[in-house]
């Protein structure tokens, strides 16, 4: 196993059948990967699971379980939400190809990243998807693009474990990214201050906070644009006392 290949979290959410989590697993395993985290799953641990897993008995072994997302993903700089769903708000999107080559870039830096995988019947809500810096998508047939849970990991996985073996590096940022707790906590403060300055009315917000919202994750701040940024909205602040 690729040492960077450690930096990458596949977090399944609310899975309903533990069989499912023991494919994954084998998944996972197939291409390399190793961190799988369960976010409330319905049964686990599960002999379904162990039966299905295959010789990824140990994947499960150390599988971290998580009330919710956000203590899986809080130390990611990088978080994909596979969807395929359709939305009011358009949120950036990216195939898994191309995921998978910014994986290979920023686990290669020391980055950590995390890829959500929803329920088997309905996949990721819009709260849960709008935590994400991207979507990711698996292209399929239109007629019937329909995959279920362990054909998601698989195809996914495979595609991460083929970039990583490549010689191909994209990197260009000098300084790390800002880690998904840390985009949480520039949202809020943006927020706070917008509501400050009576920019937005809180009886009616409408959509402007999520396309503000999916704005920040769009850009992906490194460290230095957004501790910019934060005393920027800190001065805002202290001059409206």
């Amino acid at each position: 196993m690729l040492d960077s290949a450690k930096l990458i979290n596949i977090v399944l959410v609310e899975t309903s059948h533990p069989g499912n989590i023991g494919s994954a697993a084998r998944a996972m395993k197939n291409m390399g990967l190793s961190n799988l985290n369960l976010i409330n799953p319905k049964k686990f641990p599960h002999g379904d699971a162990r039966a299905l897993s295959g010789n990824a008995l140990d994947l499960l072994e150390s599988a971290e379980v998580h009330q919710d997302i956000q203590s899986a993903i809080a130390n990611s700089k990088y978080v994909l939400a596979t969807s395929a769903r359709e939305r009011s708000i358009d949120w950036p999107i990216v195939e898994a190809r191309e995921a998978a080559i910014k994986i290979k870039s920023m686990v290669e830096k020391g980055d950590e990243i995390s890829i959500l995988f929803g329920r088997e019947d309905r996949g990721l809500t819009n709260e849960e998807l709008q935590l994400a810096n991207e979507h990711l998508i698996i292209p399929a047939d239109t007629d019937y693009p329909v995959l279920n849970l362990a054909m998601s990991v698989q195809l996914v996985c495979y595609e991460i474990h083929m970039a990583l073996k490549s010689d191909q590096n994209f990197s260009w940022q000098d300084y790390p990214e800002y880690t998904h707790q840390e985009i949480e906590n520039l949202i809020k403060h943006f927020n706070e201050t917008a509501f400050k300055l009576g920019l937005i009315d809180k009886s009616n917000p409408k959509q402007i906070l999520t396309r503000m919202e999916r704005m920040f994750r769009r850009l992906h701040p490194d460290k230095m644009e957004g501790n910019f940024l934060r005393g920027f909205l800190t001065k805002v602040n202290k001059l409206l006392k």
